[in-house]
């Protein structure tokens, strides 16, 4: 058993007796002590933003993050979504429950997807041959390909660092949009096709004109449906339309609009939409589904989970910055994927420190189970949750 970021690099190894007591923890076996000792280690695990890769296969890892079970309130191990079954006998297989239960779910989370793996967005066409329109093969295929928009550009946001937010890691627009290129390809649309041979960072006319041509010339996808993808910061998604400041009338889709947390929210939005032609033979290409995630303003892509986060989130990130000119360093991050508590902020500071928040009237989920947690809404103002944000860092430094 290891510690791993979440894009797959290694933290360290687990002793034999660390992964002894998570063993002990999966069964339900511990106690006394023990019990705390376990919640410890994987509570500093899941404030490190990191999950667990198990040894028992030697082909592939499957990997297991920390959550809290919303009944409970306790700390719980899951394995991922789609990752590898473990060796029969595994402390850590999946449990079958579990499994029931996300069958069950007619739309499914957003799940934070490998690198390396084909990502299949978008069903082919239907031959001639086959009865009815020229329209996309399996429905339930095509449902999940529209889930898995809005998954890779969580999965993207958490791997480029846009979730997280500190004084020294400060970057401008280009070099976030730069990680995102980066870790984009790491993600083949289809085998030995990185989706960065295919993207287009800016959402206007000139730039999917370049695509489509690049599209129209590629021989990398065979008999498969061409496909790329438009990356962009827009203002606002309002019905089947795109709105940035490129264009006042707005750029069509064809599909559907999946954003994240299950409410729409104003803009800006980082939305990630999927281009290739809607007709089997067709040179026309148009935007088909979008994904978006809201972000705290068009220079800083940092994830908003509502409207009502945005004012007290910026003075965080003022606060962040006003401690580091004082010599103390606080780093924001935002679980986006794997979470039930998608509302939580967790603020660090020397790994000594961590301070978990929410900034919703009606905080979503369970309550973290972590000793300091604190609402914005049960403070008196702004300025008020500032000072006890600024104290709980700085006292005593």
């Amino acid at each position: 058993m290891r510690i791993i970021e979440k894009n797959a690099s290694l933290v360290r190894s687990l002793t034999l007796a660390e992964e002894e007591l998570l063993a002990g923890f999966a069964a339900g076996s511990l106690s006394g002590p023990a019990v705390l000792q376990a919640n410890q280690m994987l509570m500093k695990v899941r404030s490190a933003n990191q999950w667990l890769a198990c040894d028992c296969r030697k082909d592939a890892l499957p990997v297991l993050n920390i959550a809290l079970n919303g009944d409970t309130g306790r700390l719980v191990l899951r394995n991922n979504p789609d990752t590898p079954e473990h060796t029969p006998g595994c402390p850590f297989s999946k449990d079958e429950r579990e499994a029931e239960q996300s069958r069950q779910e007619s739309t499914p989370p957003p799940a934070w997807l490998a690198p390396d793996t084909p990502l299949g967005l978008i069903g082919d066409f239907r031959k001639a041959s086959e009865q009815g329109p020229a329209g996309p093969v399996n429905e339930a295929a095509e449902r999940r390909a529209q889930q898995h928009l809005l998954s890779l550009l969580l999965t993207w946001i958490e791997i480029s660092g846009l979730n997280v937010y500190a004084s020294h890691l400060k970057k401008d627009l280009t070099a976030q949009f730069a990680e995102l290129r980066s870790v984009a390809s790491r993600y083949p649309l289809l085998e030995r096709v990185p989706a960065s041979n295919y993207l287009e960072t800016r959402l206007d006319m000139k730039h999917m004109m370049m695509l489509k041509a690049r599209l129209r010339e590629a021989t990398v996808f065979g008999n498969h449906r061409r496909h790329g993808l438009l990356l962009d910061c827009v203002d606002q998604i309002k019905g089947r339309k795109l709105f940035n400041p490129r264009s006042e009338d707005g750029f069509d889709f064809q599909g559907h609009h999946l954003y994240w947390g299950g409410n729409r929210t104003s803009g800006p939005l980082l939305a990630l939409a999927l281009y290739s032609p809607a007709t089997a033979g067709s040179n026309f290409y148009e935007l088909i589904h979008v994904a978006s995630v809201p972000v705290l303003s068009r220079a800083h892509l940092f994830p908003v989970y509502r409207d009502e986060e945005r004012e007290p989130l910026k003075a965080l990130v003022s606060l962040i910055d006003w401690m580091a000119s004082k010599g103390v360093k606080v780093l924001m991050r935002r679980p986006v994927i794997g979470g039930q508590v998608m509302d939580e902020l967790v603020l660090t500071s020397d790994q000594d420190r961590v301070l978990s928040v929410s900034l919703l009237e009606q905080p979503v989920g369970p309550e973290p189970d972590t000793e300091h947690f604190k609402r914005y809404a049960d403070f008196k103002s702004l300025e008020t949750f500032r000072k006890f944000v600024a104290g709980f860092f700085m006292r005593e430094r």
